[in-house]
């Protein structure tokens, strides 16, 4: 998706009650791509990476570098 046509904070806002948004997880890199190239509304980032994807038994070891 390029820069213009990404979804602003207002846009979402003004969404509500007129239109189903769109919200995913993406658990790395390759994942969020996809999702952006799909034109998903919002990609959610979170830490649950942690215990889903990297097997930890809670989300506490993962820092921001490891869910971007």
């Amino acid at each position: 998706m390029n820069e213009e046509s990404r979804i602003t904070t207002r846009a979402i806002r003004e969404a509500k009650g007129r239109r189903k948004i769109v919200c995913l997880t993406a658990y790395d890199f390759a994942t969020a791509r996809l999702v952006d190239e799909a034109g998903v509304d919002i990609i959610l980032v979170g830490d649950s990476l942690a215990m889903t994807v990297l097997g930890y038994e809670s989300t506490l070891p993962v820092g921001m570098a490891e869910m971007l």
